[in-house]
C-alpha cells in the first residue's frame, strides 16, 4: 500500500505526453514512490525511450504530434512488452467513443485513466499493473519452462528407443547409457539424445 508519506517502489517510468504541463503534474504524483522518472513528448520519441531507458510502466497520453499513443503502444509492447497505463480525455471530447474504446482495448495497454489524472488512482494503478505484469511474466516462463521439459522428453525417449532397436537392450539399460554419455561429455541429457536422433538418422 502507498501511505501518506509515500513509498519508494524504485521503478523507472516514462511520462508521455505533448504537453509540458501535463508531464510535470504527474511526475509530482509519481515523485512519491520514484525518483527515476523519464519523459517523452510524443510517441514516436517513447518508441526510442522505451528502448533506452527500459522503464518499468509508461503513462502515455493518445493525442499527440507525430506519433499518437495507440500507435506506439502497439509498435512498443511488439518488441519490449511492459505495462503501459493511457491517459485519455473524457467521452465529451470523442466523436466516436465506442470506436475508440475498441482501439484502447486492442493496444495491449493495461489501462487507462481519465484526465485530469488523481494521485489515488495512479499510484493504486502503478502499483497493480507492475504486480499484473510480473505476474503474468512468471507464468510465461513457467510455461516455456514445461514446454521445454516436454519437448526434452520427447527427444530422450526418442533416443531411448534407437537405442533400444540397435542395441537390443532394455529401456532401464538404454537410460542408463544415455546418462553416462551425458556425464562424461558434462552436455545435458536433451542434447545427447539430440546427437543420437541426428546420428541415427545420417
Amino acid at each position: 500500500m502507498v501511505n501518506e508519506k509515500g513509498l519508494n517502489l524504485n521503478i523507472k517510468v516514462l511520462v508521455v505526453d505533448d504537453i509540458k504541463e501535463r508531464r510535470e503534474e504527474l511526475k509530482v504524483i509519481l515523485n512519491s514512490i520514484t525518483t527515476n522518472i523519464y519523459e517523452a513528448d510524443n510517441g514516436a520519441l517513447a518508441i526510442v525511450a522505451a528502448e533506452e531507458f527500459k522503464p518499468d510502466i509508461i503513462f502515455m497520453d493518445i493525442k499527440m504530434p507525430s506519433m499518437d499513443g495507440i500507435t506506439a503502444c502497439k509498435k512498443i509492447m511488439e518488441t519490449n512488452p511492459l505495462p503501459i497505463i493511457f491517459l485519455t480525455a473524457g467521452a465529451g471530447d470523442i466523436k466516436d467513443y465506442d470506436k475508440y474504446m475498441e482501439e484502447l482495448k486492442g493496444s495491449g495497454a493495461f489501462s487507462y485513466i481519465m484526465k485530469p489524472a488523481r494521485k489515488s488512482e495512479v499510484l493504486a494503478q502503478t502499483i497493480i499493473a507492475i504486480e499484473n505484469f510480473k505476474r503474468l511474466q512468471d507464468i510465461k516462463k513457467e510455461n516455456e519452462t514445461l514446454k521445454q521439459y516436454i519437448e526434452d522428453r520427447k527427444l530422450i525417449n526418442k533416443a531411448k528407443s534407437i537405442l533400444m532397436d540397435k542395441e537390443s537392450i532394455p529401456e532401464k539399460e538404454a537410460h542408463k547409457r544415455l546418462q553416462r554419455l551425458s556425464m562424461s561429455s558434462g552436455r545435458p541429457l536433451a542434447d545427447i539424445a539430440k546427437a543420437i536422433i541426428l546420428t541415427s538418422s545420417s
